[in-house]
């Protein structure tokens, strides 16, 4: 079976020696994720890698998708195999999208311009955190035509409803409102290790970073890392660290109700995704206030420790939604086989956050394009063996039984 022509991976881009190199030292996301974690400092690498309270919710997201079981048919026609996906009025070449990881531009310096970049020339979705170190109006120009924005509804509403605005002007296309973090939650390595944002210099987080040498170099080459999206609302725009650290105590993250998204609905001309929602009834309240797309997520097992695992979350919300909004799934997603297992089980396409970023912090900006190539493979790889010749196939061809009993 070919290697369907859309695919984008390091030796599409004139690297076949780079790509050989990355296959052979991370062939699957766990590999880039034991690597992340021994090249970054360990606050950051607890933040990116680390979940609620316990982080029951952050296994069970892996241990559900190891549970399902898909049965492989044979016999089918695959030379017009085809990854590409119709999301939001909008083709990709993939069912699968970079999902919003706050900080990104800290956990590993240019990470939001190397995956957006990567996404851009892959044709996949890339989420802009609101949280990026990057501006969305500087994010957008490396992906103009697959960039989307994540949107927290903050207390002090006019900063969302500006950031709205600045997403509008800036040629957004899709706004994805974060519904889940109506409280703060615990997040326990984030307490062990003392991260804070911006990091407080102390003798223990120097240690951390002169352990670190190679993520040391990459974070002296640019500026201090602040969320470009958020430093205009600081009382004073160029008071670096200190301005930061007086803006997140006062622009806290405040819980939405479907009245407010009504009027967030009101003020995006665009396509407008909740992510967050994991109850049926949520889903179709989201939708009745005007949502085009649900993401199910439990947002990486980081937010509420009792929640299932999203993947268990996702046909009762994709029957709940029958058609009447497009259905993704983050949370977990770490192979291409995980997205087919979505894909069965109701998604019309799926992201992943840390397996992107991790793939990063292992292989430095290389590693955005690698990830997309790997992602694709194994997608194309658990089709094939499907016999599905596209996502929508998978999705629409419920007498073929894939799941076992």
């Amino acid at each position: 079976m070919k290697r369907p022509s859309s695919l984008t991976r390091a030796a599409d881009l004139g690297e076949p020696e780079l790509d050989k190199r990355l296959m052979r030292r991370f062939p699957v996301f766990d590999d880039m994720i034991e690597a992340a974690e021994r090249r970054i400092p360990r606050r950051i690498a607890g933040y990116l890698l680390g979940g609620a309270d316990s982080e029951r919710g952050l296994a069970e997201n892996r241990a559900a998708f190891q549970r399902i079981q898909l049965v492989p048919r044979y016999g089918v026609d695959l030379s017009k195999l085809s990854l590409a996906v119709d999301v939001l009025g909008q083709t990709y070449s993939a069912p699968i999208g970079v999902a919003p990881v706050g900080y990104t531009g800290a956990i590993w310096p240019g990470a939001e311009r190397a995956l957006a970049e990567a996404a851009q020339r892959s044709n996949v979705p890339f989420i802009t955190s609101t949280f990026a170190i990057e501006s969305l109006e500087t994010i957008i120009g490396y992906a103009p035509d697959v960039a989307w924005f994540q949107l927290y509804y903050f207390k002090t509403k006019e900063h969302s409803l500006d950031l709205i605005e600045r997403a509008k002007r800036a040629g957004y296309r899709v706004l994805v409102v974060t519904i889940d973090i109506p409280v703060y939650s615990k997040r326990t390595r984030d307490h062990r290790n003392g991260l804070e944002f911006p990091p407080a210099v102390s003798l223990s987080l120097l240690a951390e970073v002169a352990r670190t040498p190679v993520w040391s170099a990459e974070y002296l080459k640019r500026p201090y890392p602040l969320p470009g999206n958020l430093m205009r609302y600081a009382a004073n725009p160029a008071g670096g660290a200190a301005a930061l650290r007086e803006l997140l105590a006062q622009t806290e993250i405040q819980a939405l109700s479907w009245e407010a998204l009504a009027e967030l609905r009101k003020a995006w001309p665009g396509k407008l995704v909740v992510k967050g929602i994991q109850h049926p009834r949520d889903a179709e309240a989201a939708v009745a206030a005007g949502a085009d797309g649900i993401i199910v997520s439990n947002h990486g097992g980081r937010q509420f420790d009792g929640a299932p695992a999203s993947i268990d979350s996702l046909p009762a919300v994709a029957e709940a939604v029958g058609g009447r909004a497009v259905v993704m799934l983050d949370s977990g997603v770490r192979s291409g086989l995980d997205v087919a297992k979505a894909l069965v089980r109701g998604a019309q396409c799926c992201f992943a956050g840390r397996a992107f970023v991790a793939a990063c912090a292992a292989a430095g900006h290389p590693g955005a394009a690698h990830a997309m190539g790997v992602f694709q493979d194994e997608i194309a790889t658990a089709l094939g063996q499907l016999g599905a010749s596209s996502p929508a196939a998978l999705r629409a061809d419920r007498t073929r039984e894939w799941l076992s009993p």
